[in-house]
């Protein structure tokens, strides 16, 4: 048996859906810090809120091979200043790293990827770029579902 959150909010992140059609937006190989409907960066209200699951439906563009996508996630407790989520290595020290998630494409295949994470302050950004790219860029699909009391 799962975890029961009282209160739950579904929410297309980046790209579109029209009934169960999802369509992606266009990758590059750098982040965006801009925000609109063409980019894969998104910044969201989280406050209330305990969880957050990513739920990415990544494209590789046609004739392309073993792309991946990567991803970095921001905290802010004002919408204004962002705050990289961290990973720490530790042998007798902690080396604290700015975390990054990197998924390796299935050759010019539709992949679908799940991501769950706790959520520490009242807004969050997520930004995608895209490495490996010959030819034909991919693109990404995301949906968010906020867990709370």
């Amino acid at each position: 048996m799962g975890l029961s959150y009282p209160s739950q909010r579904i929410d297309v992140l980046v790209g579109t859906k029209s009934g169960t059609t999802r369509t992606g937006v266009e990758l590059e190989s750098t982040y965006s810090e801009t925000e609109s409907p063409a980019e894969p960066t998104r910044s969201f209200e989280t406050g209330g809120f305990s969880k957050l699951s990513l739920d990415i439906l990544y494209n590789m563009g046609a004739a392309e091979t073993a792309n991946s996508i990567e991803m970095k996630v921001e905290s802010s407790p004002d919408r204004t200043n962002w705050y990289r989520l961290s990973i720490d290595t530790t042998a007798t020290q902690s080396t604290l790293t700015a975390r990054e998630w990197t998924f390796v494409g299935a050759n010019a295949a539709a992949a679908t990827i799940n991501i769950i994470l706790d959520i520490a302050y009242d807004f969050m950004r997520i930004s995608f770029k895209e490495t490996g790219v010959v030819a034909a860029k991919g693109n990404v699909y995301v949906e968010g579902t906020l867990s709370g009391q």
